[in-house]
């Protein structure tokens, strides 16, 4: 009886003074908060399949430079997300479909490129980043959004290499649009 009266006593104790040290620390910094919203681009008329085409066209060429042999499921969807143009290279791997899909709809409904998505899930704040919507944003490097005349016109999604191979080329096509 004795012995567990000593051991409460110790735990109460160490609750105490834990209370305390926890109290006396000071308090975080709030985080600066911006003025301007980020990512704030509006909204233009979306893409059509023939400008598509030529973002397309420019992601196979950087795709296929020499001595590059990268192979693509590449994906233009429209201001809303949805599908306007799609193109998988021969051999490419047949996940990459809806995973270039998926990219492209990210950078086009957050108007950001995906890899904000993937660096922020590099932190330990970034694990909510699954949960915001579902089907959840896709946080890989690939997706880039199109746009002209600083305009969002629809968006294009990359999927088949490395992920940092993937926004190369991604990027050459989005270059395209201006």
């Amino acid at each position: 009886m004795r012995r567990n009266s000593l051991a409460i006593l110790a735990a109460c104790a160490a609750v105490t003074i834990c209370g305390q040290v926890q109290a006396q620390q000071p308090a975080a910094a709030p985080a600066a908060v911006p003025d301007q919203m980020p990512f704030d681009i509006p909204y233009g008329n979306s893409i059509t399949a023939d400008r598509a085409a030529d973002v397309v066209k420019a992601i196979v060429a950087e795709a296929t430079k020499s001595p590059r042999n990268w192979k693509f499921a590449i994906s233009v969807v429209d201001t809303h997300g949805e599908l306007v143009y799609f193109y998988k290279m021969d051999n490419t791997q047949q996940g990459s479909v809806v995973i270039s899909q998926n990219k492209a709809r990210t950078a086009a409904r957050y108007r950001r490129p995906t890899q904000i998505f993937n660096n922020a899930m590099q932190t330990p704040a970034g694990a909510y980043i699954a949960t915001l919507e579902s089907p959840s944003p896709t946080a890989s490097p690939g997706g880039i959004p199109l746009v002209e005349g600083g305009k969002i016109i629809g968006a294009v999604g990359c999927s088949g290499a490395t992920g940092d191979q993937d926004a190369v080329a991604c990027k050459a096509g989005a270059d395209t649009v201006k």
